[in-house]
Formats: C-alpha cells, sequence, structure tokens
C-alpha cells in the first residue's frame, strides 16, 4: 500500500512538473511571435511620401499629400477638390506606435501597412463600409 502512494504522489510530481514546463515554453513562443510581428513592422519604413483623393461629403475629394521625414516631422497638404482651390497645410512631428501612426495637431490616426497608410476613423478604429478603401493613402516612389 504504501509503494503505491509513492508511485502515485511521485506521478503526480511528474505530470505536475511536465505541466509547469509546458507553460513556460509556451509563454516563451508567444513572447516570440510578439517580437516577430514587432521586428517585422520595423521593416516596414514609414519615411516618405503618401498620395491620396480621399473622399469628401461636400466636395468631389480631398486631395491629399502627406511627408515624413527622418527626423519625425511632417507635412501634410490637402485640398477640397470641387469646393476650393486653396491647399491647406499641417506640420507637426510624428510617432509610431506599434503599427498606428499619429500626427500632432490631427484629430485623426493611420494604420501602418506595406507602403499605404489606412486612415482610421476619430476613435481609431478601422473605417468599414462601401467607402472603406477610399481612405487609403499610397507611398510613392
Amino acid at each position: 500500500m504504501r509503494i503505491r502512494r509513492v508511485v502515485i504522489l511521485s506521478l503526480i510530481g511528474f505530470i505536475v512538473l511536465i505541466v509547469g514546463f509546458s507553460c513556460i515554453n509556451n509563454k516563451s513562443n508567444v513572447n516570440q511571435l510578439v517580437a516577430a510581428e514587432d521586428n517585422a513592422l520595423k521593416g516596414v519604413s514609414v519615411i516618405g511620401t503618401y498620395e491620396g483623393k480621399l473622399p469628401c461629403a461636400d466636395c468631389t475629394n480631398i486631395t491629399t499629400v502627406l511627408s515624413l521625414d527622418n527626423n519625425k516631422n511632417y507635412l501634410m497638404r490637402y485640398e477640397y477638390v470641387g469646393k476650393s482651390d486653396e491647399v491647406f497645410e499641417h506640420k507637426g512631428k510624428w510617432k509610431v506606435d506599434k503599427d498606428i501612426l499619429s500626427l500632432e495637431n490631427v484629430d485623426y490616426t493611420f494604420k501602418i501597412n506595406k507602403n499605404q497608410l489606412n486612415q482610421l476613423d476619430l476613435s481609431g478604429k478601422e473605417i468599414t463600409g462601401d467607402l472603406a478603401e477610399k481612405y487609403v493613402l499610397v507611398k510613392i516612389k
């Protein structure tokens, strides 16, 4: 009886040990995956010039050109086509947090994708619906 109890306790201890190492190994794998995703995004250079024709409620479109430089400065120029010939400008600093680009003095942000920026809504969520694919600035060479 005593030998049986020792064997059962040994088996339980062994199982707990294996489960413990398994959990540690899984956490390590998850951390490696997150690090790989971060490194993949770091490989995407956000620096450059982007342009697009964004939707407009009371004009033809908003022709937009956004330039991001190495010193984290940006210049965004846009024109309300069909409404005015005036060209508007925003200047300031830009920053990236994970895959989101924020511009100083601009209410909305952009999701960084390879060679393009997708404008997000004012709450920072992806724009959906029929016009979603129009809220894109494409990197120009």
